[in-house]
């Protein structure tokens, strides 16, 4: 950027960018921030849409659907459908919208730094993401062949972008911190972005070295992966034996730790909310911190945790199932932080505080059956996957849709200097809070039922699962609890029209604000223009004082101290000041 000496004389003006350099070439990392968020909607949106058909069509497996009637009513439609809603909601939200949104928008503007430290490798990610959206969506509507190699081949451009923004994330948050803003100076915020893009670096260039693997087996007839592994019936030669088991590791390496990649941002953001608007500084800030790299660290290392059969040394199940419960420990402290925090605290209940607050409740429960799944003895007899898909979808899917919500009203003024509505937004939180603990809760049982029979009957297995797409319903003794699923599903998806709505609205016909902190929050994304400037800070860089959560300052008009506001001089001693009055003859 081109900065001009402020000598009296007027800067020369610059030409305006042309419709490309706007849009397509733009690499402002707020920009791409706006971009990537408003991917993540639409992949939400769609992944909503998916989620009712599958519901609806394990209650009424006879129900034309429109959508889905030209495909054919095999299972390998059911099954796509489920691949592309699990794509869309793990890669393009759950990765996309806490880290690449909200991380690149905020970030620079968090540490002080005008800029990413590379905006056109940053440009070229972004683009690279909407590609791989278009491919994954693409490859449901052709043969299943094709289609199979059209998603690999977008998931393999996904990793390389995820991996490029991580690379991103690090060198900016390693280089370009502002003056004064030391490690225990950063916001919680900034921490679990840096610790997740590491763990990004770590995770998805192993996934995205298994794709290219892949690929070159189904295109180039190599041999990494056999496919006569993925078809046969019959028992396998060790030969196809150790293949298998090579891609199952190399699968698991990412996606056990992906499940931290998602929540990382997500643990930041709540602790960030809860401290704000409990106006108080977050409690046992540097355990907190210290909480979030042990997450990333544990996280990284579990890669086994579902592979208790696949071939692994007989002891592992103990090792990975102890890695996995020593996940307790840190999400303990978190825990314990967040509690501290809203610890006789002056709360104000606004919607974001209240996402945040359901994020935790949330968090809580699935956490608690999250124990469960760590024995190996749960997991290998064979659960029915109602109560994996609710404890799955209970943590990592509407959790972090709710902390991704609360960031989105915390923040919506500092992007558009517009505030949603706080009354829609907090009937849209109660109706969603309801509905996701009436979809997933009863799932949880039906797990539990399943597990209870089989250990009853001596059986490996019982599913209590409706039927693969296009065959006849097995009704069960427990068609009403899934009824109760689906209703639910259908009214919470029902609930996102508010959401909708008042995103709308707000964008459309909302009131501008002139206050650029109405939280009066203090780091340093508040002390610039809403929204902010082009170079953010202009020419002169801040200068960072203090951490990021002192609430509750002392003989101040207000509150809170912003980072970039020093400290007051300590006042001289009594002696000092009577000898000074004495001198100009005081008394």
């Amino acid at each position: 950027m081109v900065t001009y000496p402020s000598g009296g004389s007027a800067a020369p003006e610059t030409p305006t960018p042309g419709f490309l350099a706007r849009t397509i070439f733009n690499s402002g990392h707020k920009v791409i921030g706006l971009r990537y968020l408003w991917l993540a909607l639409g992949s939400v949106l769609l992944g909503m849409f998916l989620s009712l058909l599958m519901r609806i069509h394990l209650v009424w497996p006879t129900a034309q659907i429109p959508f889905l009637s030209g495909f054919g009513g095999t299972p390998e439609r059911y099954a796509a459908v489920t691949m592309l809603h699990g794509s869309l909601m793990v890669f393009l939200v759950l990765t996309t919208a806490p880290q690449a949104g909200f991380g690149n928008y905020f970030l620079p503007l968090e540490i002080g730094a005008r800029e990413m430290a590379f905006p056109a490798l940053n440009l070229f990610s972004f683009w690279a993401t909407v590609a791989s959206l278009a491919g994954m969506t693409a490859a449901f509507f052709v043969p299943p062949d094709a289609g199979l190699t059209l998603w690999t081949t977008s998931v393999a451009l996904f990793c390389l972008a995820a991996l490029l923004t991580a690379l991103n994330f690090t060198v900016t948050t390693l280089d370009l911190r502002a003056k004064g803003m030391t490690l225990p100076r950063m916001p919680l915020t900034v921490w679990a972005w840096f610790i997740n893009a590491i763990l990004s670096i770590l995770i998805f260039s192993i996934l995205l070295a298994a794709c290219v693997f892949l690929l070159s087996d189904r295109l180039l007839a190599s041999q990494f992966f056999s496919p006569l592994t993925f078809l046969s019936q019959q028992p396998a030669s060790l030969a196809q034996a150790t293949l298998l088991s090579l891609w199952q590791r190399l699968f698991w390496f990412f996606a056990q730790a992906e499940v931290y990649v998602a929540m990382l941002p997500c643990f930041g953001i709540v602790s960030h909310l809860l401290s704000t608007f409990s106006r108080k500084p977050v409690w046992a800030e540097r355990a907190a911190a210290l909480a979030l790299c042990a997450v990333g660290l544990c996280g990284f290392f579990v890669w086994g945790q579902h592979m208790f059969s696949s071939g692994l040394n007989p002891w592992s199940p103990l090792v990975f199932s102890l890695l996995a419960s020593s996940l307790g420990l840190p999400a303990c402290v978190l825990l314990l932080s967040w509690f501290g925090t809203l610890w006789n605290a002056r709360i104000q209940l606004n919607t974001a505080m209240f996402f945040a607050l359901g994020f935790v409740s949330l968090f809580l429960a699935g956490g608690v059956s999250g124990l469960s799944l760590a024995r190996n003895d749960l997991a290998a007899v064979a659960v029915s996957d109602d109560f994996v898909t609710g404890h799955f979808h209970l943590v990592m899917g509407v959790a972090a849709t709710f902390a991704i919500l609360g960031a989105l009203f915390f923040w919506f003024p500092k992007m558009f200097a517009r505030r949603l509505n706080e009354a829609l937004g907090k009937l849209h939180f109660w109706l969603t809070f309801a509905g996701v603990y009436c979809v997933f809760m009863p799932m949880h049982w039906l797990g539990l039922i399943a597990h209870a029979r089989a250990a009853r009957s001596g059986l490996a297995a019982v599913s209590v699962l409706g039927p693969s797409f296009g065959t006849p319903f097995d009704a069960s003794p427990y068609t009403s609890l899934r009824t109760l699923v689906t209703a639910a599903t259908i009214l919470t998806i029902a609930a996102q029209a508010l959401f909708v709505f008042n995103f709308v609205w707000t964008m459309w016909r909302g009131e501008k604000i002139k206050d650029p902190n109405p939280w009066r929050a203090t780091t340093l994304e508040w002390t610039v223009s809403s929204p902010p400037a082009i170079d953010n800070f202009g020419a002169t860089e801040p200068m960072v004082y203090r951490g990021a959560y002192e609430f509750s300052a002392q003989g101040g008009p207000e509150d809170f101290a912003a980072q970039n506001v020093a400290p007051a001089p300590p006042e001289p001693p009594l002696e000092t000041r009577q000898a000074a009055k004495a001198g100009r003859g005081e008394n």
